[in-house]
């Protein structure tokens, strides 16, 4: 009777544990295009790094803004640097959340009119923005966001758009 048991309990095992043992291959690490963070990458930056990866102020309609965060100097340098503008914006795309650049950035008033363009160079992009509501549209290869913009008095404004 025992053998029966046996064969029954590991049976139920298996209908359980199989799902989950598929699962872990289908993880999203095992996707083609997912590398995994190097050694070196892990390493906090130094400051010589940061300086290093400064970027320029660049402006478009009278506003002011910094793009980039290809990197982890570059992020700590926007990081350190972004603070002063009352805009964040940061782009990925997928579950994984994985950066992206290159994306097209339009800023409107709420009567319509143009108040920012740009490309971005990176992840991240800061703008300076004048305090107010305003209707932004992300653009990222095929797909487009769309996301209302509320720029405080005081602090920041801080939004993440995922894209597919």
């Amino acid at each position: 009777m025992r053998p029966i048991v046996t064969a029954i309990a590991l049976s139920l095992a298996m209908g359980v544990c199989a799902p989950l043992a598929m699962a872990a291959d289908d993880a999203p690490w095992k996707e083609p295009g997912w590398e995994p963070v190097t050694e070196s990458e892990r390493q906090p930056v130094t400051a010589e790094e940061i300086e290093a990866s400064a970027v320029e102020v660049q402006e478009n309609r009278g506003v002011r803004y910094l793009t980039g965060g290809l990197g982890a100097g570059e992020r700590a340098w926007l990081d350190q640097h972004g603070s002063a503008f009352p805009v964040t914006l940061q782009f990925s795309k997928g579950a994984r959340g994985a950066f992206v650049s290159a994306v097209d950035v339009t800023i409107r008033s709420r009567n319509g009119q143009i108040q920012f363009e740009a490309i971005t160079d990176g992840p991240l992009i800061y703008i300076d923005l004048p305090n107010g509501s305003y209707e932004a549209t992300a653009t990222y290869r095929e797909h487009q966001r769309q996301f209302e913009l509320r720029v405080p008095a005081g602090g920041q404004a801080v939004h993440s758009v995922n894209f597919p």
